[in-house]
């Protein structure tokens, strides 16, 4: 299914007649894009809603995950990691750029039912998620209310786009209840990169991100974590590797904090979407959450 969906959009990017260098750089990042969970969670929003999806419809989930990719690709830039796309940061911008134009010039020519209020969507939630990118940026959380509330613009509209698109493809409306599950899927999806990455690589511990399990740590009153504490404060040595064992975070009660977490937001989640979908089975929506 992935490979169809990209399939199509080669087509739409062939059809720009475009450099045949700068074309092979678009579809480089084309086939190195591993989503397909935005539009499918779209798609389903749409089915429950009672759509029927045409060559049209199916075309506008295509351009969602191009709008993904954009996304993905500038987030990667700004934090540094455009070195895992295979091409330069200036050409990798410049390649971003593409993908928005001709997600917007494509919105334009598709027929397509409240295409005013669907692309109302793509840029109004893109607007939230940049504002919520520009404050994970600037790297000023101290607490589990501003993580939450960052989380909701950086990461959950773009899930709630996916969400809302579905249903306004569908019906030409949307409800404040999908657009709230939306944010608590988020939630979930990012407290498991965040705990993920400090169980594994721990990246943000060397960039001295503040994600909501380092503040746990920062937090956590043990002076098995005060040289931690001295590092996000600058008191030692910036350029020295931090690392956190296995054994120290298991004894903060840090797992049982993030296991928590994430069952409440997942259960806040499926509740929504059981008074959304009354009559609807919404383990449909367990791969997403």
């Amino acid at each position: 299914m992935m490979e169809e969906l990209k399939q199509s959009l080669r087509r739409i990017i062939s059809n720009y007649q475009l450099s045949d260098e700068f074309s092979r750089c678009l579809t480089s990042l084309l086939d190195q894009h591993e989503g397909g969970d935005f539009s499918d969670l779209s798609k389903l929003h749409f089915q429950l809603n009672g759509g029927i999806l045409t060559k049209s419809i199916q075309e506008v989930f295509n351009l969602l995950e191009l709008w993904i990719l954009f996304t993905d690709i500038v987030d990667d830039i700004e934090d540094g990691d455009e070195s895992k796309w295979g091409i330069e940061g200036n050409l990798l911008l410049n390649a971003s750029t593409a993908f928005v134009s001709i997600v917007m010039l494509e919105l334009q020519k598709v027929e397509i039912p409240y295409k005013s209020e669907v692309t109302r969507l793509f840029c109004h939630y893109l607007l939230q998620a940049v504002d919520g990118q520009h404050h994970d940026l600037i790297n000023q959380i101290t607490s589990e209310e501003m993580y939450v509330a960052i989380v909701k613009k950086k990461s959950g509209s773009l899930i709630a786009l996916s969400s809302l698109l579905g249903e306004v493809l569908a019906t030409g409306k949307y409800s404040e209840k999908l657009e709230m599950s939306a944010y608590y899927i988020a939630m979930v999806a990012q407290l498991n990169n965040d705990y993920g990455d400090l169980l594994n690589l721990q990246k943000d511990l060397q960039n001295k991100k503040r994600t909501l399990p380092i503040l746990y740590l920062l937090q956590y009153e043990d002076s098995a974590f005060d040289e931690l504490r001295l590092y996000y404060s600058q008191q030692v040595d910036s350029t020295k590797n931090m690392c956190i064992s296995p054994q120290q975070i298991e004894a903060s009660g840090l797992s049982i904090y993030m296991h928590l977490l994430q069952s409440k937001y997942r259960n806040l989640a499926l509740e929504l979407l059981k008074e959304i979908y009354p009559t609807q089975d919404v383990s449909l929506f367990q791969k997403y959450i």
